[in-house]
Formats: structure tokens, C-alpha cells, sequence
């Protein structure tokens, strides 16, 4: 009797824990699946480059910006 019910708190339990596993698992694979995308998007469409010349620009501009604030 006491094994029976040993065995049904143990599979009410482990029927639990794999409904959380498996909505971990979906979650994990959904975003490996949106970083691979990303992945693939920022290296074939020339991000790299874009973005790099953004932040050197927005560089130049600060320089510049604070070169003519500390004349004054």
C-alpha cells in the first residue's frame, strides 16, 4: 500500500518536472533559432561595417563637440 502510494507521489512528481523541462528546452531552442538568424543576418548583410562607421562617426562628432566646449 505504502509502496503504491510512494510510486504515485513519484510519477505525479517526475510528470511535473518534465512538463518544466520541456518548456525550458522549447525556450532554449527558440532562442538559439533567434540568435542563429541574428547571427546570420548581421554577417551577410554588412552590419559590421555600418555599425562600426555609426560609432566612429558618433566619435568624431564628441571630439569635435568637446574640442570646441573646452576653447570657450
Amino acid at each position: 500500500m505504502l509502496k503504491m502510494m510512494i510510486d504515485e507521489i513519484r510519477i505525479m512528481y517526475l510528470s511535473k518536472l518534465g512538463q518544466k523541462g520541456q518548456d525550458l528546452i522549447e525556450y532554449a531552442l527558440l532562442l538559439a533559432i533567434v540568435v542563429g538568424i541574428g547571427y546570420l543576418i548581421y554577417t551577410t548583410s554588412g552590419l559590421n561595417a555600418n555599425i562600426q562607421s555609426i560609432f566612429t562617426n558618433a566619435g568624431n562628432v564628441t571630439s569635435a563637440a568637446a574640442s570646441v566646449a573646452s576653447k570657450t
